[in-house]
């Protein structure tokens, strides 16, 4: 039987540069392989990144030079949702920030705080990442 993770993620920015060595998205993926079950809830800032946006570009300038392989959350939750995690929104802290729930990206389920936090003993473990 596999071990039901629930990962939890509060903080949308982590650096750019920086986290470009482990995207905790990705990370979920692995949890998932080596348990055998793994569910995303994002909160607080976090909620953006499930946001549907078009114009946005994991893009950064430093004087002459220009980066352009950061990582890009908003196509990972995208490809999470298409390895079958269930992606839950915390949707207070979606509306706190001025978003609502019909701009989610595809597959992610916008849930009260409550009910988020009433599904946690359907899991083994709740991890904070």
């Amino acid at each position: 039987m596999p071990y039901r993770l629930l990962g939890v993620v509060d903080r949308a920015y982590r650096g750019a540069v920086e986290a470009q060595f482990f995207d905790v998205l990705y990370g979920l993926l692995d949890f998932r392989k080596q348990f055998g079950h793994a569910d995303l809830v994002l909160r607080g800032q976090a909620v953006t990144l499930a946001v549907d946006e078009d114009g946005y570009r994991p893009e950064l300038e430093l004087g002459s030079l220009r980066m352009d392989t950061l990582p890009d959350y908003r196509r990972t939750v995208r490809e999470v949702v298409a390895e079958g995690v269930a992606v839950l929104v915390d949707e207070a802290d979606l509306r706190a920030l001025g978003f609502r729930p019909g701009r989610l990206i595809s597959g992610v389920t916008c849930l009260d705080t409550t009910e988020l936090a009433a599904r946690w003993p359907e899991y083994d473990g709740v991890w904070f990442v």
